[in-house]
């Protein structure tokens, strides 16, 4: 097994922005990275670039991601290469159970002092120039990464502008009228590995990129507590009086027998609230609010009514349970970047209102996501995407049953735990999951997580405690030797639990090569 690295991952770019980007990267896997210019060079161990690099890295492993159709020429020019663009699907295996794609713009330098090292259907992802230190990448992963990142904003569309100033809100349109107009069979060819996840495959290229350039072990922090492979969160938002007062309880009883605890996201000024039923909800798993009246509108206001809204949502179902609430849903799963500030400001830590990926956003009026089935941190703000299709798509949209739906999620999932990602499941007590003849079929939907021990079964809440303690492990240089550490230089009470692991080897075939380190 190779040694671990013996040094930092130096990130390099030419504008700060650029930089906290690549970091992004690096703390996702929880590398041991800096910023070049802020360790002294010899605790470089390799250099990860984006942009042609200006100073010189004499001695170093470098790797460049070009910054663009411009600078990939310049890289060429400089190399004695040429450059060719285009738009291209890469795929590349995670493992030999999972791979992850993306389709983006592609940079292919051409020449005789250049090899490949990592490729995807014959196409060089990762090249490296003969005799040298020096490693080409054919993607730009800044600008990637930037793109996909764009999807914190669901921007409504026109028609949903309209409908939303009808007095009293999108509800009074009957529910068979909005189901046939969001209707879309062929809904399900769209989901595929590069819509739901294509932030996985850059983050893969990343980290595979570093592995062959340094020729050494990369250390990483495993994602999940130790013994944990992958995450799932059972979520429901409760949009009616009667998916409370019965499809709660009906989906509350499978939940018990199997000792799953779910999170409940309730609106609180849409209907009468039972605070039995709420006490019950919050003591069996957790509660999350889910905005006040559930009318569609919150996207649109303000700022300062965003923040009494969501405020004023979590006060009241506060006051009737007797349990804290620190979670956040948005109705029809609408987000933006402004409505994040605004949890943060309302005393939230964590929200689940950004699907990795669905067919149809009923605010966009078109397909949309985040690319990313991991949680991540925003504005202060723990974000855990919807990372499996909600039901509602599933039964209304595309119009499977329940039984179809169901063997849809278990694919899904599957995938996703291949990944190491969180399965994070909507389903809603007022469909056909909250009926008396689907209790078996959701009891058939759970069990395949509740007999696998690789699942760490979490509440919303609990993913983001561990998300936000993971992000503060840090790395540090002692003696010569890489030792992982937290911020505020005390592991605390779960440090057993962490999961340390050196990345020795990327092949394209089979994927990335891993070793626990003791």
């Amino acid at each position: 097994m190779p040694a671990p690295a013996d040094g930092f991952i130096g990130l390099a770019a030419d504008q700060n922005e650029t930089v906290e980007a690549l970091r992004r990267y690096a703390e996702f896997w929880k590398i041991p990275n800096k910023p070049v210019n802020k360790i002294p060079s010899k605790d470089v161990d390799t250099i990860f670039c984006s942009g042609r690099p200006e100073q010189a890295f004499d001695g170093k492993k470098v790797v460049i991601s070009p910054s663009g159709a411009e600078d990939a020429a310049r890289i060429a020019q400089n190399y004695g290469l040429t450059v060719t663009t285009g738009i291209r699907m890469i795929s590349l295996p995670v493992s030999p159970e999972a791979q992850v794609s993306i389709q983006t713009q592609t940079y292919d330098f051409q020449g005789s002092q250049i090899e490949s090292v990592i490729a995807s259907k014959g196409h060089a992802v990762l090249s490296r120039i003969r005799g040298r230190d020096t490693y080409l990448l054919s993607i730009d992963l800044v600008g990637a990464y930037n793109q996909l990142m764009s999807g914190l904003d669901d921007k409504p569309h026109p028609r949903f502008r309209f409908v939303t100033k009808l007095r009293g809100s999108y509800n009074l349109i009957p529910r068979f009228v909005r189901n046939r107009a969001f209707r879309d069979p062929a809904g399900l060819e769209k989901l595929r590995e590069e819509t739901i996840a294509p932030m996985e495959c850059l983050r893969l290229i990343f980290l595979a990129s570093i592995v062959k350039a340094s020729g050494g072990g990369v250390p990483f922090v495993g994602f999940w507590r130790r013994g944990k492979d992958y995450a799932l969160a059972v979520t429901h938002d409760v949009e009616t009086r009667e998916g409370l007062e019965n499809g709660c309880m009906r989906l509350y009883d499978v939940e018990q027998k199997l000792h799953v605890r779910s999170t409940w996201n309730v609106p609180s000024n849409r209907y009468p609230l039972s605070n039995d039923i709420l006490s019950k909800l919050a003591v069996a798993g957790e509660l999350g609010a889910h905005d006040t009246r559930h009318d569609g509108r919150l996207v649109l206001a303000s700022f300062d009514a965003k923040v009494k809204r969501v405020g004023e949502c979590r006060t009241t179902l506060e006051q009737l349970s007797g349990k804290e609430v620190r979670g956040f849903r948005s109705p029809l799963l609408q987000h933006s970047q402004e409505l994040v500030e605004a949890l943060g400001k309302a005393g939230y830590t964590h929200d689940s209102s950004i699907p990795s990926w669905e067919i149809l956003s009923p605010t966009s009026l078109g397909p949309h996501g985040i690319g990313t089935v991991f949680p991540f941190i925003t504005s202060g703000i723990v974000e855990v995407p919807v990372s499996l299709p909600q039901d509602h798509q599933l039964l209304r949209v595309v119009g499977l049953q329940a039984s179809e739906s169901i063997e849809l999620l278990h694919k899904f999932s599957h995938w996703i735990s291949s990944l190491g990602g969180a399965c994070v499941l909507l389903v809603h007590p007022d469909y056909d999951f909250g009926l008396p003849e689907n209790q078996d079929e959701y009891r058939k939907l759970l069990e395949v997580f509740t007999q696998d021990p690789t699942c760490g079964i979490m509440t919303l809440a609990e993913i983001a405690r561990w998300w936000s303690y993971r992000d503060r492990v840090s790395w540090n240089l002692e003696n010569g030797r890489m030792q992982v550490n937290m911020a505020d230089g005390h592991l605390g009470p779960v440090a057993d639990e962490i999961q340390v692991r050196l990345a020795t080897d990327y092949d394209d075939r089979t994927g990335l090569r891993t070793e626990p380190i003791s």
